[in-house]
Parts: structure tokens; sequence; C-alpha cells
């Protein structure tokens, strides 16, 4: 066993500790899952678990809704073993196939019905969407080394990527990974804070304005201009990627429309000397520069270089100087910022980042309101999880008492605010739309009532979902109507939308969701009826159901049927 294998090795034990976990096999999904998704191993929507036999080799496939038009879909194999399966792969493209090919008709012959319900929700997203406007990443995952890869294995990966890979969707991703690039993935995603000084050559011209300073209050700045290849040197120099430490994203690979149209002009000679104008430039802070105007040696001397902005623009310059295409008159503009102040740096990350598309909590994650937030849950022994995975390797921490902040919003949206539609598919608008009115953040109890009456609907759904499910549609309603019951059994369990109760009021509700004798099943089971019941009176509703789970019109007849029947 190599080291990163064993280092995998240890973070699935780890994990499967952490989180209670019947053996490694689930906690190598977990951690695949987290690592792929960028989501926090606390975050994982039970749902989303597909995994139930006839040999599709699929075991997540998790939606997310961007910004209302777009949407990315993960499709993930996970295999806690040390080779890479040729035959499994094979295996995988038939579940391929079953999600992108197969005509309903044909999926009623599906036995797993985790499987086929994610199905029909990707083909409802598809019909929504357009397959142009839906990123595609496929990932098979396993603790083996890439370098052990059968001829046999990479043909059929090929083979996988020129069926899917035709221009049909925005982007389609087959990603292979292994102990080493899972252990690249997590040192990228675990920041080192590791500090990184550079000496950046530029472009000068004493008899020309190539260097525009500025200073204010104390702050100062810098406009100049360096060549791709010296950009490229900082980066491919630094093997750990510590200069992206600041940056809100991962590289998102060379395939987007925007860095393929980066790649293709710094390395055509009939474009590359327009890159200074049709690039967007790169976005520094640091805690000092100072420019050095020898005319022989033009250069900025940098303490602590973080790029805030064009990773995507500085990666694909190192990795077209590492592929040796790169041409030598590509130039770069730069802003460089020097200061202190971190809120500052965060408020720079947030205004300069629009080059790609963004809707991430990681933005949101050093706001004052979340540094709050956090410091107001640890009152009811709650661990408010303000960035992504902040407690995945911290084992003391009971795993049930961690609140993901994303999780904590869309339970405040779905049930104070009174829209589960939007909590359900639409979480981008958390860190949009709703996010000044989400985080008033005037009390916390209503965050953590919503936020455990989720849970509670959540968990009870998924225990009790046999039980409950007579039928194809009412399984299907109980794996995703978890935020509509819960937006229901608060007004049944409470009596009333109204939040602005007395202060000793709502912390007796949180001890009351918090007491194991306290039985809110009753609750629940009341809600759950409604919710069918509701959905039952309308015909498209029924006919479209996961259509119908993000409709605000069914937001609307909930408040109705609410409002206007007497509560028992």
């Amino acid at each position: 066993m190599s080291l990163r294998q064993q280092i995998i090795t240890d973070r699935i034990e780890e994990i499967a500790s952490i989180l209670k976990l019947p053996n490694n096999d689930a906690a190598f999904l977990r951690l695949s899952h987290s690592i792929i998704t960028g989501q926090s191993i606390h975050a994982f929507d039970d749902p989303d678990l597909v995994d139930g036999g006839q040999d599709k080799q699929i075991d997540t496939i998790t939606i997310e809704d961007r910004d209302g038009d777009e949407a990315t879909v993960y499709i993930i194999q996970a295999k806690n073993t040390d080779s890479f399966s040729s035959n499994a792969l094979i295996q995988m493209r038939n579940g391929l196939n079953w999600i992108f090919n197969k005509p309903k008709s044909d999926l009623q012959e599906l036995t797993n019905t985790k499987f086929r319900d994610k199905i029909l929700e990707y083909r409802s997203i598809q019909s929504g969407f357009g397959p142009s406007n839906i990123h595609i990443v496929v990932a098979f995952v396993t603790n083996g080394l890439s370098k052990t890869i059968s001829d046999e294995f990479k043909q059929e990966a090929k083979s996988i990527r020129n069926e899917y890979d035709n221009n049909t969707f925005q982007v389609f991703d087959l990603l292979i990974c292994g102990a080493d690039e899972l252990v690249d993935r997590i040192n990228i995603t675990e920041k080192k804070n590791r500090k990184v000084n550079a000496d950046i050559k530029i472009r000068y011209d004493a008899n020309n304005p190539s260097l525009v300073k500025y200073h204010s209050e104390g702050l100062k700045g810098i406009i100049c201009s360096a060549s791709g290849r010296e950009i490229a040197r900082i980066v491919n120099d630094d093997k750990a990627g510590y200069v992206f430490d600041s940056n809100i994203r991962r590289f998102l690979g060379g395939r987007g429309a925007v860095n393929a149209d980066i790649r293709t002009t710094c390395t055509k000679s009939d474009s590359s000397h327009l890159f200074w104008f049709l690039n967007n430039g790169i976005t520094i802070a640091c805690d000092s520069f100072d420019p050095v105007t020898d005319p022989d040696n033009p250069h900025i001397k940098i303490r602590n270089i973080q790029i805030v902005n064009g990773c995507q623009t500085a990666t694909t310059l190192a990795q077209a100087a590492t592929d040796k295409i790169l041409e030598p008159n590509v130039f770069v503009l730069l802003r460089i910022y020097e200061t202190p102040d971190n809120s500052l740096v965060d408020r720079i990350v947030l205004t300069t980042n629009n080059q790609n598309k963004i809707s991430s909590r990681d933005l949101r994650a050093n706001d004052r309101v979340q540094i709050e937030m956090q410091q107001r849950f640890d009152k009811f022994k709650l661990h408010y999880e303000r960035k992504v995975r902040e407690f995945d390797n911290n084992s003391s921490i009971d795993s049930s008492r961690i609140a993901p902040n994303e999780l904590v919003a869309q339970s405040y949206l779905a049930i104070v605010m009174k829209k589960p539609s939007d909590a359900r598919r639409r979480k981008y608008k958390v860190w949009g739309d709703h996010y000044d009115r989400i985080f008033t953040v005037v009390s916390v109890e209503p965050y953590v009532i919503s936020f455990l009456l989720y849970r509670n609907a959540s968990q009870w759904l998924k225990t009790s979902g046999k039980t409950i499910a007579h039928d194809d549609f009412t399984r299907r309603l109980a794996n995703n109507g978890a935020f509509h019951v819960a937006r229901i059994a608060a007004y049944e369990w409470r009596g009333s939308d109204n939040w602005e109760q007395y202060d000793e009021e709502l912390p007796k509700q949180i001890e009351t969701l918090e007491d194991k004798q306290q039985d809110m099943s009753q609750y629940l089971v009341k809600a759950f009826d409604a919710l069918k019941n509701i959905i039952d009176t309308k015909s498209e509703y029924r006919n479209d159901l996961d259509r119908a789970m993000k409709s605000y019109d069914l937001d609307a007849d909930i408040d109705k049927y609410l409002h206007s029947h007497k509560r028992a």
C-alpha cells in the first residue's frame, strides 16, 4: 500500500467513526461524494443514494441547480478497492445509458426504485433547462493507483467520453480518481494557509505609464502587466496550490466555454497578442508588495501572494506552459492590493469574482453574520458549519450536533419564510436573492428550531418511508418532501407562523425538539397526509411530482390549507 493509499484508508476510518457508519465502504462513499461535489460529509442527502443492485454501478446521483437556469449533476461510483475494474466501468456505462437514453416506459422495469426516482428527477431538470445548460460530472472513484489502470479500462473510459462528450451537454466530465487524485483534491480543499512569496517580473517602461500606483487611507494598490509565462511559473512552482487558498473555487477544467477560450487565445499565434485586451486579468491580495523599477530587471516583490480572482486564467496559462504551447507574447493585467485587513480581502473576493458564474456558500463564509451565527449556535451546543468541511476531521465533535449553514438556511427558508419549494430545489437562492432576508439574525432561535424540525422530518421520513409508502407515488413523495413536511408540521405543532414570540417561548420549543422523550411523529404524520392530500387535489401536481415539488403554486396551496383549516 502506498503512502497516499494509507492516507485515504486512515481518512475513511475516521469518517466511519465520526458518522457512526456501518463499514468502511460506506465511509469511502461519503468521502468520495464530499470530494467530488464539494459538499460537507455532514450534509449528505439520503435520497441521493441510489445503490441498490441490477449491476448499474452507480452509487449516488446529486443534482444542484445553479442560478435557476443551469444545473450540475454528479454521478458517482465509489469502490473501496485498490484497483480499477474494467467490468465495473462497463456496468457504470450501462447505468449512464439508463439515465440518459432509455425511454420512460422502460424505466418501470427497474426494481431499484431509488435509481428510477433519480432518473425521473434528472429528466425533469433536463426538460426544464435543456441539456446544453447542464454540467454532467461522472466520477469513478477507488483507492487504487492511476498508474496501474489497464488498457482495457482506458478504452472503456474513452468510449464513454466519445459517447457523451459531444456538445450535447454544457460540459461532460468523466473523472477517474484513485488515491493520488483524492489526496491532491483533499490538499487543495483543506487549506494550509502557507505563505508564498514571489518576485513577479513585469513589463515596465520609464517613458510610458506602464505602472499605476494608488494610495488611500493607508491602503495600497498597483496595476501592471506581466507575461503569461511569468504567471505560469508562479503557479507551476507552487505544487500545493497555496496561492489559491483565498480563491473561492478550484480550477473548473478546460472544457467549459470560458476556460477553453482562455486556452485558445493564449496558445494561438494569431490571437495571443490580444490576450491582454480580451482577459479580465488577475487580482492579487498580499501582505506587502514592493515594485522594483530597475530598467534591466523590473519586477514586484510580493509577500504572501494570494490569487483571489483569476484562478481559471492563471491555471490555464500554467497548463499551456506545461504543454509547451503558451505563446511568448501573452501578457496579462495584474491588480495587486496590499492590505492586512482580512475583511477587505473578503470583499475583494466577493466583488471581483465574476468571470465565471458563482453560486457558493464559500463566498459568504467569512461574513460577519455567519461568524455570529456560529457563535450563537454554540449556546445550544450545536456546531454551525460556516465553511465546507471545517469539522470533517474533528473526531471529538458529535456529528449529530453539526449544523451545516446551507442546511440551516434551507430549513429557515422552508419553515419561517414559508418557501419549501425554493428550499428543496433552489438552494442557490440562499446565497443570492434570499441571503439578506434569511440572515437577519434578530434572534437565533428560529434558525435552530427550523434546522431541528427539518432534521426531525427528514429522519422520520427515512425510517417510516416503507410504512407510509403504499404506492410508487407516495414513496417518491416521502423521498422528496422533507422540507414541505417540515413546513406543515411546524405550523401544526406551534399553532401559527408567528416567530416573534416571547424570548422564553422559543427556547422552550428548542428544548421540546431536543427532548428524546418527546414524540413529534403525530405532527409529522399529519403533515405528510396533508401534503399528500394537497397534491392529490390537482392533476398537474400528481402527473409531474418533481415539477410540483419545486412549484411556487404548491407553497401557496400549503399556506391556503394551513390558514383555512381549523387546527386540531
